[in-house]
C-alpha cells in the first residue's frame, strides 16, 4: 500500500501542473535530501542503500503533485528520535491522517551499543551544531547563493547557444543545490522547535492556542510581507497624488495606465516605486514554483491591476496595532515562562530564516523559467515546437538531453501531454491517496468529478491566527486559483491554497479560510504577522460557499458558516 499525500505542497505546485515543473521539483528534491542526509549526520552507507527513494520523495499523480509519505518517513527514521519527530513531521506537513515507518534495527545487545548508540550519539552532535550555528550558516548560504545567482542572472541568455543555456542550467543547479541543504536544516529545526513549543503548551497552558504565540515580527520583520506592504505603501502615496489617484480611479486599462506611467510620468516618484517593485519581486507571484506560470516582469499590467482595486475602493489598511499574545500574560510559573520563551524565540528565529530562503527558491525557480523560455523560442524558431509555452510540456531530462531533430516527434508528444493535463483539470482529486495500484493504474482508475460534496454545509478548520477577534462576520471572495482581476478589499478570502506569492494581496484582506496547509503554512504564517482572522484544513470550503454569500468565522473553536 502506498500513501500519497499533497496537504502541505499544495501550497506550492497547487492544481494540475506541467511536465517540465514536475521533473524539475522531482530533480531538485532528489538532490537537495541527499545533502541534506550528509549534514545530518546519515552514513554515506544508508544514503546508498536507500537509494531508491530519493528520486521518489515528489511524485506526479492527475497532473498533481504529491509527497509519496512513506519515502518522507523513511527519511526521518534516519535521524536520532524517530518516535519524537514522527509527530512534529506530521504537524508540520499539515497531514490529517498519520501513518508510519517500522525503523529497523539489530535487536543483538553488543550491535546496538557498540555501533547504533554511538551512531546516534554522533548524529545528534551534528544535529545540535547545526541547530546552534544556524543563524550563522543561513546568514552564509544567503550570501553565496546571492552570489552565484547575482553571477549568473546577469547574463544576456538570448546570446548564448542552446549547449551553453544547458551548461549554466546545469551548473548553476548543482551550485546552489549543494548549499540547499542548510535551508533545509533550517525547515528541520522549524519542525523540531514548533513542535516543542506545541507540546510545552499543551502540557502547561492546554487553553491556549499556541500558534498565535508565534508571531515573528516582534523581533525581526518577516521578508515574506515586503510585498503586500509596499503595496501598501506606493497606494498610500498615489492617494496623496491628485493626478495619480485620477489615473488609477479612471476607467483606463492597466496596460494603457502602465503606458502613461512610461511615456508621461517616468521620473516620478510613484512610477519609480511601482518599477522598483516589478524589478524587484517581479517572479514572487502565486503559483512562482509551477514553471508555466506568468510573473510579474513579463505582465507587469498583473500588478498595475492589484494597485487599480486598492485605491478604487479607498480601504483603510488593517491596523497591526492590536494586542498580541504574550507569554508574559500567561498563568504559568516563572521558570516555565522562561522555558516557554525560550524555545518560542527559537521557533520565531527558525520560521524568521525559513521565509528568508523561500524568496532565493523564488528567484531560482524564476530564473530557470526565463532560461526554459528562451530554449522555448530557440526550438519554436527551427519548427520543433508549436508555440514557445510547449516547452512546459517536456521534461527536465528531455531537455537538458539530447533534443531529437524529428520535428513531429516533439510536436506530437507536446500535444499527448497538452491533452493529459488539460484532462485532469476536470477531475477533483483527494489531498490523500492510499493505494496498492501503480500511478498509472490508479489514474486509470480515478474519475471521480469537481463538485461533488456540494451538499455539505458544516465546515470546520484550524484557527491559526485570530488577529484579535473571536468572531468574524463579513462577505466572501471564493477562489479556486488565484485571480489577479479580483477585488480582494475588506473580503474574507476561501480558497484551496495560498503560497507566497500571494502576499502580495494579503494586507487587502479581511479574513482567511483555507482547505490545505498547517500552522506552518505560508497562509498561516503571514496572517498571523498582519493580525488577518485564518483558519485552515477547512474541506470543500470552496465548494460549499459562493463569492458575495456572508460567513462567519468561530475563532475559539474554528468552525466556519454561512450567514
Amino acid at each position: 500500500m502506498k500513501i500519497y499525500d499533497n496537504s502541505n505542497l499544495a501550497e506550492s505546485y497547487s492544481g494540475v501542473t506541467t511536465p517540465l515543473t514536475s521533473s524539475f521539483a522531482r530533480y531538485v528534491y532528489q538532490e537537495v535530501y541527499k545533502n541534506f542526509c550528509d549534514m545530518m549526520g546519515v552514513s554515506k552507507k544508508i544514503v546508498k542503500e536507500n537509494a531508491d527513494m530519493f528520486p521518489e520523495m515528489v511524485v506526479y499523480i492527475g497532473g498533481r503533485m504529491y509527497y509519496d509519505l512513506t519515502n518522507w518517513y523513511r527519511l526521518v527514521s534516519f535521524l536520532p528520535g524517530y518516535s519524537f519527530n514522527k509527530g512534529f513531521f506530521e504537524e508540520m506537513l499539515g497531514v490529517n491522517k498519520k501513518a508510519d515507518f517500522e525503523k529497523k534495527t539489530s535487536s543483538f545487545f553488543i550491535k546496538r551499543w557498540s555501533y547504533y548508540f554511538p551512531k546516534t550519539l554522533w548524529q545528534t552532535f551534528k544535529i545540535l551544531i547545526s541547530f546552534i550555528f544556524m543563524s550563522s550558516l543561513v546568514k552564509k548560504f544567503c550570501s553565496d547563493f546571492d552570489n552565484t545567482y547575482n553571477y549568473y542572472n546577469q547574463k544576456d541568455l538570448s546570446v548564448e547557444n542552446d549547449d551553453s543555456l544547458k551548461k549554466i542550467f546545469t551548473v548553476l543547479t548543482s551550485k546552489l543545490v549543494v548549499h540547499w541543504k542548510i535551508p533545509i536544516a533550517n525547515d528541520f529545526a522549524v519542525m523540531v522547535s514548533t513542535g516543542i513549543v506545541r507540546k510545552l503548551f499543551n502540557k502547561w497552558l492546554p487553553k491556549e492556542n499556541s500558534y498565535t504565540f508565534l508571531y515573528v515580527g516582534s523581533t525581526t520583520p518577516l521578508i515574506s510581507l515586503d510585498p503586500g506592504l509596499v503595496i501598501m505603501s506606493i497606494v498610500e502615496v498615489i492617494r496623496t497624488d491628485i493626478k495619480f489617484y485620477d489615473l488609477f480611479k479612471s476607467d483606463k486599462t492597466p496596460e494603457a495606465i502602465l503606458n502613461v506611467l512610461r511615456t508621461q510620468y517616468q521620473e516620478h516618484l510613484i512610477s519609480k516605486k511601482i518599477f522598483d517593485y516589478i524589478k524587484k519581486y517581479g517572479d514572487r507571484m502565486p503559483g512562482e514554483l509551477k514553471l508555466e506560470s506568468k510573473c510579474l516582469n513579463e505582465y507587469p499590467e498583473i500588478f498595475v491591476q492589484i494597485i487599480v482595486n486598492a485605491v478604487k475602493n479607498d480601504q483603510v489598511f488593517l491596523n497591526k496595532n492590536i494586542e498580541r499574545a504574550s507569554v508574559k500574560k500567561c498563568n504559568v510559573g516563572i521558570f516555565k515562562r522562561l522555558i516557554l520563551s525560550f524555545f518560542l524565540s527559537w521557533a520565531k528565529n527558525t520560521i524568521r530564516m525559513r521565509e528568508e530562503t523561500r524568496f532565493k527558491r523564488t528567484l531560482i525557480f524564476g530564473f530557470a523559467r526565463k532560461l526554459f523560455v528562451e530554449l522555448g523560442k530557440r526550438y519554436t524558431d527551427v519548427g520543433l515546437l508549436h508555440d514557445v509555452d510547449d516547452i512546459f510540456y517536456l521534461t527536465l531530462e528531455e531537455i537538458i538531453g539530447d533534443i531529437p531533430k524529428d520535428n513531429n516527434y516533439l510536436k506530437s508528444l507536446v500535444s499527448e501531454r497538452e491533452n493529459s493535463v488539460s484532462s485532469w483539470k476536470s477531475v477533483e482529486f483527494p489531498r490523500r491517496i492510499e493505494t496498492d495500484l501503480s500511478i498509472s493504474d490508479f489514474e486509470k482508475s480515478y474519475t471521480i468529478k469537481t463538485g461533488e460534496n456540494n451538499s455539505l454545509d458544516k465546515m470546520k478548520g484550524m484557527v491559526v491566527s485570530m488577529g484579535g477577534l473571536e468572531k468574524l462576520i463579513d462577505e466572501a471572495l471564493v477562489m479556486k486559483e488565484f485571480n489577479h482581476s479580483a477585488n480582494f478589499n475588506d473580503k474574507i478570502v476561501i480558497t484551496t491554497h495560498t503560497d507566497p506569492g500571494w502576499a502580495l494581496v494579503f494586507p487587502l484582506i479581511k479574513g482567511l479560510i483555507v482547505e490545505r496547509g498547517g500552522m506552518l503554512s505560508h497562509a498561516a504564517i503571514v496572517a498571523r504577522e498582519l493580525n488577518i482572522p485564518c483558519i485552515v484544513g477547512v474541506e470543500n470550503a470552496t465548494n460549499i460557499v459562493n463569492s458575495g454569500e456572508k460567513v462567519e468565522l468561530n475563532l475559539n473553536n474554528g468552525e466556519v458558516k454561512k450567514i
